[in-house]
């Protein structure tokens, strides 16, 4: 009989309004306190993200060997745009004017493709050899014909002894970049027209010295107002049909005439002490945004 009386009361409490109220709300704490600690436990569970093992500078190009692993906690990379895998950042560059600390994650904006960086040419430049800025327009530049990877000849016109010289100085030369005057790549992939203004491209030190003896030859000529026996030598690329592919054997250049080299030298040597050579064309650099 006291079971049963239990039973009742018990079936009365369950019925009652307060113990349904008292019911749900602890209900309810259970539930917020469940999500709540789900919530801190995610925002707080290890997340391994990849960061630089060593200071890495402008224009470095990031190897497997730059790389190491941290954890870090989820929360701290909400909101963080970042690379979360070493296979988005191997064979990238950290972008210019860009220092990613030692420890420090890698942000977008801080890493770039080579095709990316605003004066990617640098990179390419052959050891033992020099850049060299070549003014063009549309007309010279063969209507933008001249471009990244393919190989043009480099020509010379002039006059001795009143009469035309005209000849292949240099062959084989591989163009590294085309820029406007505002330095913007001429071929990046834009819808805008753009306009060459130079060429890029780097040489072994005899070669780029010739080019450089020609603009000192030209700048005495044009100094001396015409009372010398100096012609401008106009420098004139030509395009080839030869181009330049990841995993074929570059093609060096070289000098196609010793006529017109041993011209240039002589011309140069004759030259006051005193006179510059021209200075090459300045391209601003164009900031990647």
């Amino acid at each position: 009989m006291n079971n049963n009386l239990n039973a009742s009361k018990l079936k009365n409490l369950t019925k009652s309004k307060g113990f349904v109220t008292g019911l749900c709300a602890f209900l309810a704490v259970a539930v917020l306190l469940i999500a709540y600690n789900l919530r801190i436990n995610s925002a707080t569970k290890p997340v391994r993200v990849p960061v630089a093992k060593e200071r890495l500078t402008a224009r470095h190009l990031i190897t497997e060997d730059d790389i190491e692993y941290i954890n870090v906690p989820r929360a701290a990379t909400v909101n963080t745009d970042f690379y979360r895998g070493d296979g988005d950042v191997i064979g990238q560059y950290v972008n210019i004017d860009t220092t990613i600390p030692k420890g420090s994650m890698f942000y977008r904006d801080a890493v770039v493709s080579k095709d990316e960086l605003p004066d990617e040419a640098l990179l390419s430049v052959g050891e033992g050899e020099t850049l060299y800025y070549l003014t063009v327009n549309m007309l010279t530049s063969y209507t933008n014909s001249i471009i990244p990877n393919r190989y043009i000849d480099i020509y010379v016109s002039t006059e001795e002894n009143d009469k035309a010289v005209v000849g292949k100085l240099l062959t084989n030369v591989k163009v590294l970049q085309v820029k406007t005057s505002d330095g913007k790549n001429v071929f990046d992939n834009s819808k805008e027209s753009r306009v060459p203004y130079v060429i890029m491209f780097s040489l072994p030190e005899d070669q780029h010295l010739l080019l450089r003896k020609i603009n000192a030859i030209n700048n005495y000529s044009i100094t001396a107002g015409g009372s010398n026996s100096f012609s401008r030598i106009e420098i004139i690329p030509v395009p080839t049909t030869a181009f330049f592919k990841d995993g074929d054997e570059e093609v060096k250049s070289s000098i196609a005439s010793k006529y017109l080299q041993d011209l240039v030298l002589q011309l140069s040597e004759e030259i006051p002490e005193g006179v510059p050579d021209l200075p090459m064309p300045t391209v601003p650099t164009e900031k990647t945004e």
